[in-house]
């Protein structure tokens, strides 16, 4: 079994790398778009590697981070969830997103991934969400931070807006509009500030 590859960048190709290690090239399928478009070809990478091996073929998918490769495990573990899909949804949403997603339950956000529909967003968060907190992605105390965090910062924001006049769901829309969890509650409220025009 491959567990990582480490070698030169010899191709970039739509959605793949052919990784040359001692005269062996690799096409390694990489989760992030950003991460293989980014990439200068020659340049020296080392992926942490998934191996699909079946009747009529053998491939290999590459990850930055062993967390990002234990995360692909545990999505493709869910019935009607293949690599292509695992992948999907690893190009949609980074790693911390999907455990905040799983972890509040966030169905609406899933379907939003290519392929996958309604009950298959429902099965990934049923299945996922009591183990996705014990897989030690990133420490349980960020985990944590990601779903407490995430609504209390929310809340925070929404609450503020409203007591400065904003109606509900104008102080709601406008946070969700520029949410990113690595802001305080004061930095997304400025922000919800400045998109509705105050």
């Amino acid at each position: 079994m491959i567990t990582y590859l480490k070698g030169r960048v010899e191709e970039i190709n739509e959605n793949a790398l052919v990784i040359e290690v001692y005269g062996i090239g690799y096409e390694v399928f990489c989760c992030s778009q950003q991460f293989y478009e980014q990439m200068e070809s020659k340049a020296s990478v080392t992926l942490y590697i998934y191996e699909h091996i079946k009747e009529d073929g053998h491939d290999l998918y590459g990850f930055r981070h062993k967390e990002e490769r234990e995360l692909f495990k545990k999505l493709t573990s869910v019935s009607g969830i293949g690599p292509k899909g695992g992948m999907q949804i690893l190009n949609t949403y980074t790693s911390q997103e999907i455990i905040s997603i799983i972890l509040s339950a966030d169905s609406k956000a899933l379907n939003k991934v290519s392929g996958i529909g309604p009950k298959t967003a429902q099965r990934i968060i049923l299945e996922l969400k009591d183990s996705i907190g014990k897989m030690g992605l990133y420490g349980t105390e960020l985990l944590q931070a990601v779903y407490l965090g995430t609504s209390t910062q929310k809340d925070d924001a929404i609450e503020a807006l409203t007591a400065l006049g904003y109606g509900a769901a104008d102080a709601k829309k406008a946070v969700s509009a520029i949410f990113d969890d690595r802001d305080t509650s004061e930095q997304l409220i400025k922000k919800a500030l400045s998109l509705l025009g105050l």
